[in-house]
């Protein structure tokens, strides 16, 4: 669970240290509730809510079905983080 103040490293696809990051806020909420700016804040695809929402839910039912053995709500527990790139 990531944590307020902590740092860590970003990793790239080959597993090699890209960058230090420190996380600025850590937010549990139900998924329905995640902002649109958060949304942009992750700055995937074209940064629009629609975008997050379509990929996440895919992502997010996929992690309960096949790792958690259940399903995927509106209402299933997400953890939201803001960080800043350190170095």
């Amino acid at each position: 669970m990531p944590v307020v103040g902590k740092y860590a490293i970003v990793l790239n696809g080959k597993n090699e240290p890209v960058c230090v990051i420190q996380n600025k806020t850590v937010e549990i909420m139900p998924f329905k509730n995640v902002s649109a700016e958060h949304a942009y804040l992750e700055g995937e695809g074209d940064r629009s809510y629609e975008y997050w929402r379509k990929v996440h839910e895919k992502f997010f039912a996929q992690e309960c079905e096949e790792d958690l053995d259940t399903t995927f709500t509106e209402n299933t527990e997400v953890v939201c983080e803001t960080f800043e790139k350190v170095d």
